[in-house]
């Protein structure tokens, strides 16, 4: 009996423990952010206060602050093997002050689980935003990945006639965030689905791309959706350069953020 009531203890023990070392990492593993670190190593760590790190820093101090005024903003800082490129964007909804604390909760999380590796990426809040850095040039390429894909677990109940509306109306939203010749690459409308039910529906690509690379990223993007979330009632596709979401009866977007 004394073995037995020692091995509860044990086992109870075990999961409070368990429990402070999950609540302690909750802000950087939460299904608010989603981040992708340069797993492979293809780009190679930086040593903490070394030139990178210092490089790395004062470009994500200038994205901070001009991201959150233009909703997007890229900047290199220093040169040569130890130069720092970054790359800040809100979604064209958000306002500036919003904008400002998702970008600095953005590059607290990124920074402490990629750390010390220089090439990472990351969205926080349902993709309110989006900050990316790496030692080689980000700016003006079409990048389809990393990516991940998020769906609603309930089906539409007219399939067909569902997928043809949310194919209509992102298509629509596709090619307006695509004509944008300066400024943001950012579209949102809806539809009326087979039941009467609204489809809110938004694109968007970062303003560096050319309206032809913003096209090729967002067929890509509404292309998978069969593949991914067919009949699904909400979906979205995340990439580096472009970003597409539906919702079934769910206003997800807010007006547009004043124009820089």
């Amino acid at each position: 009996m004394g073995n037995c009531c020692f091995l509860i203890w044990f086992v109870c023990f075990l999961l409070f423990i368990a429990t402070i070392i999950s609540g302690a990492n909750a802000d950087v593993t939460s299904q608010d952010f989603h981040y992708f670190c340069d797993t492979n190593n293809d780009r190679g760590n930086y040593t903490t206060n070394g030139l990178y790190s210092h490089n790395l820093n004062n470009a994500l101090n200038i994205i901070t602050f001009h991201a959150s005024k233009n909703g997007f903003y890229s900047v290199s800082s220093g040169q040569g093997k130890n130069i720092a490129n970054a790359i800040g964007q809100c979604r064209g909804d958000i306002k500036p002050t919003e904008c400002t604390k998702c970008l600095t909760e953005t590059r607290a999380n990124l920074t402490y689980v990629c750390r010390n590796r220089k090439e990472a990426i990351g969205w926080y809040e349902n993709e309110k935003c989006m900050l990316r850095y790496s030692d080689r040039t980000i700016t003006g390429l079409d990048e389809i990945g990393p990516a991940y894909f998020v769906w609603n677990l309930n089906d539409a109940p007219n399939a067909g006639q569902f997928n043809r509306a949310v194919k209509k109306l992102l298509d629509g939203l596709r090619d307006t965030a695509a004509s944008v010749a300066c400024g943001r690459k950012y579209a949102v409308s809806t539809a009326t689905g087979p039941n009467e039910e609204v489809i809110f529906g938004l694109a968007q690509c970062t303003p560096d791309l050319t309206g032809p690379q913003c096209l090729d990223c967002l067929v890509q993007s509404i292309a998978e959706l069969p593949r991914c979330c067919n009949n699904r009632i909400g979906a979205r596709i995340i990439r580096p350069s472009c970003y597409v979401r539906y919702e079934t009866n769910f206003l997800f977007f807010g007006p547009p953020a004043p124009a820089p």
